[in-house]
């Protein structure tokens, strides 16, 4: 699970034919963990037109992933390793 800290005031809402507003959101991996340990970051998805010319993202927020009972976002076990064990150079 991705848990996400986002802005109100920075997301770009559109009213639709319902009369509900919505945004579209896009979210990625960030290159490295920063300072809060955030993993991801959030910004209003941009549209064709934008992504061809290049235009600068508006970002809106950051996010972490957070993993319960030892399976992270991928559905894959994460396995404890023993220090001594991967440090051991022994052949039994």
């Amino acid at each position: 699970m991705i848990v996400l800290n986002i802005c109100k005031e920075e997301i770009n809402c559109k009213e639709a034919k319902n009369g509900k507003h919505y945004a579209n959101i896009a979210t990625d991996y960030l290159k490295e963990i920063d300072e809060n340990s955030n993993t991801h970051t959030v910004w209003n998805n941009q549209t064709k037109e934008e992504r061809a010319e290049k235009a600068k993202k508006n970002y809106c927020g950051r996010g972490k992933e957070v993993a319960f009972n030892g399976v992270n976002a991928t559905g894959k076990k994460e396995f404890a390793v023993n220090q001594q064990e991967s440090e051991d150079d022994l052949p039994f």
